[in-house]
């Protein structure tokens, strides 16, 4: 029996890694709901706890950064925008935009997270492609900010385009469409570095 299952893994591996997708869905699971929890943890609520929203809290952390940003971008193209809090962005016209924990990307980041942490490498090249792809989310996020209060100042009311059979397609849907693209791109990347085989021609090498 043994044996069977053992030679039913090596053929299943030889089409689909399954260890890797294990690991991706375990790593995936636990990144996601660990930040859902947290959140709990800094809204107002049941749940909430003052330690962890005053000296744990990566999401404003997060959310200040981009915010901060996104303020130096607006202003570089000559919007008087400054930053109110770590979740308010607010023009000279009184328009303002609030990111709350949803904003952030949580998810996506947690995507990432995992699929850098299931696949088999040394630590510094996970630490490399971990922050690669972290950066990329934030770089989106930052401009994705700074272009929303840019339409706001300008009154450019058709920032939403209609999707077919009536769904609206926000901004919302658009940074995420637009994280999932270059993070697959970068997927491809990751693919065609560290393809079976390449790891042992660099220790030819």
């Amino acid at each position: 029996m043994l044996l069977y299952l053992k030679s039913l893994n090596k053929t299943i591996n030889r089409y689909f890694d399954l260890s890797f997708a294990l690991k991706f869905l375990v790593l995936f699971a636990v990144f996601y709901y660990a930040n859902m929890y947290f959140v709990r943890l800094i809204l107002p609520g049941e749940h909430y706890n003052a330690f962890a929203d005053r000296h744990l809290n990566y999401i404003d952390g997060i959310t200040g950064t981009i915010m901060h940003t996104a303020n130096f971008l607006t202003r570089a193209v000559g919007i008087d925008t400054h930053v109110v809090e770590p979740r308010y962005l607010v023009g000279p016209a009184g328009n303002k935009l609030v990111m709350g924990w949803p904003c952030v990307g949580l998810g996506i980041l947690s995507f990432w997270a995992a699929f850098v942490l299931a696949n088999k490498m040394t630590l510094r090249k996970k630490l490399i492609w971990l922050m690669s792809g972290f950066l990329v989310i934030w770089i989106l996020n930052c401009l994705r900010t700074a272009l929303l209060m840019i339409a706001l100042e300008k009154n450019v009311k058709e920032w939403k385009k209609s999707w077919a059979f009536g769904r609206t397609l926000d901004h919302h849907d658009l940074f995420t469409y637009a994280c999932y693209i270059f993070l697959f791109g970068l997927i491809y990347f990751f693919y065609r570095r560290f393809k079976p085989g390449s790891q042992r021609k660099e220790k030819e090498e």
